[in-house]
């Protein structure tokens, strides 16, 4: 054990390379293969097998530990974490010194792996061994001595010289037994440990070993004859299982040419020695296959595909690191409407792409276009034609792939209609699928000048859909039972509220005929008079909220009318300056566009939404301080215009853990009142006015950006 643990801390084994090739495949095969196709090439490389096995070891703990088989190992790790070490591996494997060199020499100890593990397996069934799966994973792992030997001399010489697997093994500066070392270190079973370590022992050694010992030691020794690297083991098989020649033959037919298949599926290319055919004319049929196997070589240079294959790998990892640093912004939505508006701001970050029209599922199980802020409310009448395969959208879904409408494919009404509406000249269908469920198809409008970039850009475009899937299902879920929940709470509430608001409707009536009253015996001139229109509009705002809450499921719509922003808010700061400014020591400032137009948009819910962002301003400062209410004229947003309402505050600013939640609704720690409602109220009322709301946390205080969409009220 010694030993062998001195072994492994000469070797980073985490750093070994993989073959690029079998990276690419997974990573290019992650959202179109099912899991169990996706996972099986997983252990079709010798590194990759290594890392999925310390992982699986290190959670699993204790002693003797082997899994049995590696589709065990993947399914106690979970696909999500076995994907992350695949991703891992690719990102080294790119930024690693391997990468800038020929991969001749790697394709080597690939090929040497995948026929040694084969062998193991086949050897396991042919004497009986109940295990099999065991024998070809330590099959597998036995590669990794002459692997980390090459990789060693590889980093220290910069190129290995010697182009023969049996030189690898010798020439080597560290000793061999790294296999043994890892398995010891993973805590593996004796058994598999003691198969690791004694695989090129000698056979008198070895004739009462373990089962699994004398397999190991088999296979290997048939593999090292099978790539030149030695002579037929035929005393080994006689004396360990009484097989004889043809067997041992037989069973290197078969690995060679299941090793030549796996090949074949990841794109790895070798070429035949020209001598083969130079072959003794007597040779059986199936010894010519073998030795035709047996004598494919690595190409001595680096061959077009193995540069493109590398190149394109650069590429996937490249937006792989891109994605992740955006997915960030993804995870911070609270909610699918939320969730869609992120996905347009990314696609304006990595695609210079503008806000686009999203079709989402509705209730009715019809795919319906979904406006974001800003957005023509009608765009709610427009459904996606899914049985209408004529159209580019549905091709794009059929695909699973972006399609723009400068492809060449005839377009349909529909597609020409999109494109008017989006104003542009073309348009781009994007599917947010992954594991073939659609959360929603996204409809950008394009240029033709963008179109050669964004066919560049393919591969990133189909991640960042998958991305958008990704973020979008999970809040379809919690959705759904977030809604049910809601439902069932507000059923329990709603005879509550019909007698809450019935009993409140008596005093507000009572208090605006006072009001009446008193104006009525006000001379004309007096400034009070003003301050009584406040308040009687204030009740009457009041008295609609209530009517509101009577009918909970239908709710009294909200006027919407020409108004003067910058008035609203000088009336709502003359009505809180003392009842809640003044009694905070908080000094209130405004800056507000000067020969700002009336905007279409419902007062009673832009005051509702002012009136909570001010109290939550104000209790953020209970020793006094600041705010600042600033309006912002022809604001540019995703290429169109809105009003924009800033509040600021002095406040000591909010933790990110409190930012991811800032818009849910949440048991309030003030105490007295507070329900802990206010900005999720916010939110609602932000998303009825089809507008947007943003907020930012600093040292100096939080800042709530509104932006409302600049409709100009007629006359």
């Amino acid at each position: 054990m010694n030993r062998d643990k001195q072994t492994v801390e000469q070797v980073d084994a985490g750093l070994l390379p993989c073959m690029p090739h079998v990276l690419l495949y997974l990573l290019a095969s992650d959202e179109t293969e099912p899991d169990h196709y996706w996972l099986q090439a997983i252990h079709e490389d010798p590194v990759l097998t290594a890392r999925v096995v310390s992982a699986w070891a290190s959670k699993a703990g204790g002693l003797n530990n082997v899994p049995a088989d590696m589709a065990h190992a993947i399914t106690a790790l979970g696909s999500d974490n076995v994907r992350a070490i695949v991703r891992n591996a690719a990102i080294q494997q790119v930024f690693s010194a391997f990468n800038s060199r020929p991969t001749a020499e790697l394709k080597k100890h690939w090929w040497r792996a995948m026929i040694g593990a084969n062998l193991a397996e086949m050897l396991s069934l042919q004497i009986g061994y109940p295990h099999p799966e065991e024998a070809r994973l330590v099959g597998m792992l036995g590669a990794l001595d002459s692997l980390a030997a090459w990789a060693v001399s590889f980093k220290k010489n910069g190129v290995h010289e010697t182009t023969d697997l049996k030189d690898t093994q010798h020439q080597s500066t560290i000793p061999l037994p790294i296999a043994s070392g890892l398995a010891a270190e993973w805590r593996l079973h004796p058994f598999l440990i003691d198969a690791l370590r004694y695989q090129r022992e000698p056979i008198a050694m070895l004739l009462d070993a373990h089962p699994l010992v004398r397999i190991v030691h088999l296979a290997n020794s048939l593999a090292d004859y099978l790539t030149g690297a030695g002579s037929m083991p035929v005393d080994a098989g006689k004396l360990f299982f009484g097989l004889d020649a043809p067997d041992l033959d037989r069973m290197g037919v078969d690995a060679l040419h299941s090793a030549a298949e796996t090949a074949q599926k990841f794109g790895i290319e070798f070429t035949e020695k020209s001598d083969t055919t130079a072959l003794d004319s007597t040779a059986s049929e199936r010894r010519r296959h073998r030795h035709a196997l047996a004598d494919l070589t690595a190409p001595a240079g680096e061959s077009p595909l193995d540069t493109e294959i590398k190149r394109e790998l650069t590429r996937v990892v490249r937006d792989l690191v891109l994605m992740d640093s955006l997915r960030g912004l993804l995870s911070k939505a609270q909610d699918p409407r939320k969730t869609l508006i992120y996905c347009s701001q990314t696609a304006q970050i990595l695609f210079g792409l503008t806000a686009p029209i999203y079709f989402v599922r509705d209730k009715a199980q019809k795919w319906r276009a979904h406006p974001l802020p800003g957005q023509d409310p009608r765009l709610e009448e427009l459904l996606l034609p899914t049985q209408d395969e004529r159209s580019l959208a549905a091709m794009s879904i059929h695909k699973n792939s972006p399609v723009n409408s400068f492809s060449g494919y005839a377009k349909t009404m529909f597609d020409q209609q999109l494109t008017q509406l989006l104003s542009n000249s073309g348009v781009l269908y994007l599917p947010c699928m992954t594991r073939g469920i659609l959360s929603a198809l996204a409809v950008f409008g394009i240029e033709p000048h963008q179109r050669r970039r964004l066919e560049k850009q393919q591969g990133l475009l189909s991640r960042f859909g998958v991305a958008c899937a990704q973020a979008l299902q999970p809040r379809a879920e919690d959705s759904a039972a977030h809604t049910d929940r809601l439902q069932a709470q507000l059923t329990a509430l709603q005879s509550q509220t019909l007698r809450v608001a019935h009993e409140v409707n008596n005093p507000l009536s009572i208090l605006k005929n006072y009001i009446k009253l008193i104006s009525m015996k006000l001379d004309d001139g007096i400034d009070v008079k003003n301050d009584l229109r406040i308040f009687n509009e204030e009740i009457d705002r009041v008295s609609r909220i209530i009517r509101g809450l009577k009918s909970p499921v239908i709710p009294v719509p909200s006027v919407v009318s020409g108004i003067d922003i910058n008035d609203t808010i000088r009336d709502l700061i003359e009505i809180l300056a003392d009842t809640l400014f003044a009694p905070a020591k908080v000094t209130v400032k405004l800056e507000l566009a000067e020969n700002l137009p009336p905007i279409t948009t419902q007062r009673d819910k832009l005051k509702q939404i002012l009136l909570n962002l001010l109290k939550n301003a104000t209790e953020a400062m209970p020793v006094g301080g600041n705010i600042t209410v600033t309006t912002l004229d022809n604001v540019n947003h995703d290429g169109r215009p809105y009003v924009e309402i800033r509040v600021s505050d002095t406040g000591p600013g909010l933790s990110a853990a409190v930012m991811a939640h800032l818009f849910e609704p949440v048991t309030s720690t003030k105490g007295g009142d507070h329900a802990g409602l206010g900005l999720a109220i916010v939110q609602q009322l932000v998303e009825e006015m089809h507008a947007s709301i943003t907020c930012i946390s600093a040292r100096s205080g939080l800042t709530f950006h509104l932006l409302i969409p600049k409709t100009v009220a007629d006359g």
